[in-house]
C-alpha cells in the first residue's frame, strides 16, 4: 500500500512522507533531480518525460495504491493526464492532488491550472482528494526572508487584504488523512486555511515583536511585482498568473470569504506561532 509522492523533496511532500513513515505506511518518492530526504526509497521520474512513467510501478517492494500529485502551475493537466491514466491501469486506488483555493481553480469547465486536474479526475469517476490550500505561511520565508533579514521590510501589492495563511504541516496532515482515513476530511475538495486572519501590516508587527527590531510593511505596484518575479527567473506567464492572484485577493478579498465557506478545513498553526518557531531563519548571520 505504497504512497508515491511526486515532486521530489517538496515541503509538503517531505512533511507528508514523515507522517506516513511514522505510521508504518511505505513511501516512494518520484524525483526528476534525485533530491529526496534520507531514509526513503526513490525513483527517477519526470512529468515532461513519459518514458519515466512506468518506473515507479516497477520498484521492488512497492505496490502503489496512492499517488500524491504535486504539479507545475502552468498547464498541469497536459503533463499529468497521461500519467494519471497509466496509474489507473496499474492499480492506483486514490489520487491526492495539491491544488489551490480561489475562483480560478474551482472545479468545472472554466477552471484554470490545477483546477483542471481535479475536474478531470472527477469526470473520469476516479477516487481522489483535491487539497485546496490558501496562501502558504512558509511563503514568509521563501518570498520575504531576504527583505526582512537585510532591509527590515515586507513588500507586496496586498495593501489591505487579510489572509488566513496555512502552514505546510497542516497541509501535510490533511494529505495524510486523505490517504489513511479520508472520512476525517469534511469533503473531497477541502479548502485549507489557517486559524488567523491577518494583514501583512499585522504580520510585520508580529515579526517586530518576535525579532526585537522594527519590521515594516510597504506596498509596491503590480509592475514592480512582475519585475521581481521575472528577475527571480519566474516564466512570464506564471509571473502574470501570480500577480493576478494578488490582484484578486486585494480587490475582492477572496480569502476572507473562506472563513464562512463550509468546504473549509482550518489548520492548527497560527502565523504568530509560526514566526516564533522559525525566528532563527530571519536573523542575519
Amino acid at each position: 500500500m505504497t504512497t508515491l509522492i511526486t515532486g521530489g523533496a517538496s515541503q509538503t511532500g517531505v512533511a507528508l512522507a514523515k507522517l506516513l513513515q511514522a505510521s508504518g505506511h511505505p513511501v516512494l518518492f518520484a524525483s526528476r533531480s534525485g533530491r529526496v530526504p534520507d531514509g526513503f526509497d526513490s525513483v527517477k521520474f519526470d512529468f515532461t518525460d513519459p518514458s519515466t512513467f512506468e518506473a515507479p510501478f516497477s520498484v521492488s517492494g512497492h505496490k502503489i495504491e496512492y499517488v500524491y500529485l504535486l504539479l507545475p502551475l502552468l498547464d498541469p493537466l497536459r503533463e499529468a493526464k497521461p500519467f494519471i491514466d497509466l496509474a489507473v491501469t496499474k492499480g492506483t486506488k486514490r489520487f491526492v492532488l495539491l491544488s489551490a483555493s480561489g475562483k480560478f481553480t474551482e472545479k468545472g469547465r472554466g477552471s484554470h491550472g490545477t483546477g483542471q486536474v481535479h475536474t478531470y479526475l472527477d469526470e473520469q469517476g476516479l477516487d481522489y482528494v483535491a487539497l485546496r490550500p490558501n496562501w502558504f505561511t512558509e511563503n514568509l520565508l521563501r518570498v520575504y526572508a531576504v527583505g526582512i533579514k537585510q532591509y527590515n521590510v515586507i513588500q507586496n501589492t496586498l495593501a489591505t487584504a487579510r489572509i488566513p495563511l496555512i502552514a505546510v504541516d497542516d497541509i501535510a496532515q490533511a494529505a495524510f488523512d486523505a490517504i489513511t482515513d479520508v472520512a476525517k476530511l469534511p469533503n473531497r475538495e477541502p479548502i485549507l486555511i489557517g486559524p488567523d486572519l491577518v494583514s501583512y501590516s499585522e504580520i510585520a508587527e508580529a515579526f517586530s515583536q518576535t525579532l526585537g527590531r522594527s519590521i515594516t510593511f510597504s506596498v509596491i505596484s503590480r509592475e514592480e511585482l512582475l519585475k521581481r518575479y521575472i528577475s527571480y527567473g519566474v516564466p512570464d506567464a506564471l509571473a502574470h498568473y501570480l500577480a493576478d492572484l494578488e490582484d484578486e485577493e486585494e480587490n475582492n478579498g477572496g480569502s476572507e470569504a473562506l472563513l464562512k465557506d463550509p468546504r473549509s478545513l482550518t489548520g492548527k498553526l497560527g502565523v504568530k506561532e509560526w514566526i516564533v518557531k522559525h525566528k532563527q531563519d530571519f536573523i542575519s548571520a
